[in-house]
């Protein structure tokens, strides 16, 4: 199959294709899937090289887990539910070693090649991001960033949906607190 005939597919049925052996299809998923679980394993552990990691083995466990694939839900949802468990216990192992609060200490991810002013936003989004609980964080990124339904992040942090809307309105209220002093600061 061409592979513009394979970008009309579903995601379900690119991994059923691929269940089957199709590694082209396996392509068309993990091209429209790479920059996505990268930029959630990214701003959730803030380390570009720790998120490399974990975002080859998000798509690891894809591979793994081909064969027992069943679509229940959105693929989008079953691909992030990996990622966020993957990342959920890296940051688990490094809490325990102690480098996670190093980290957080040590400042935000640094992207290179972009310009001073896009560099400072993120870092201040970031910083903003960091001070939130972790399941403020992780229902936030996945329902206003990633836009996945509030249903959906439910199943995939394991909670109910009226306490993951919570949740997302009590992070926007805290994101709205902080960086109204920042902004008092730039304009005084």
């Amino acid at each position: 199959m061409e592979s513009s005939a394979l970008a009309a597919l579903s995601d379900d049925a690119l991994m059923a294709r691929y269940a089957e052996g199709d590694l082209i299809a396996f392509k068309e998923l993990y091209e429209r899937y790479e920059r996505r679980v990268y930029g959630f394993c990214l701003r959730y552990l803030g380390d570009p090289d720790a998120a490399a990691d974990l975002f080859q083995e998000v798509f690891k466990r894809v591979v793994d887990a081909r064969r027992e694939y069943r679509p229940r839900g959105r693929f989008a949802s079953w691909i992030f539910t990996i990622a966020h468990r993957v990342c959920v216990d890296h940051a688990r192992s490094r809490e325990r070693a102690g480098a996670l609060a190093a980290r957080l200490a040590d400042g935000t991810a640094q992207v290179q090649g972009e310009v001073e002013d896009r560099l400072a936003r993120q870092a201040e989004l970031q910083s903003l991001l960091s001070s939130l609980a972790r399941e403020q964080r992780d229902v936030l990124l996945l329902s206003k960033y990633y836009g996945l339904s509030y249903r959906e992040v439910a199943e995939i942090v394991g909670s109910t949906e009226t306490a993951v809307k919570q949740k997302v309105y009590r992070a926007l209220q805290t994101l709205r607190r902080s960086a109204q002093p920042a902004k008092a600061l730039e304009s005084g």
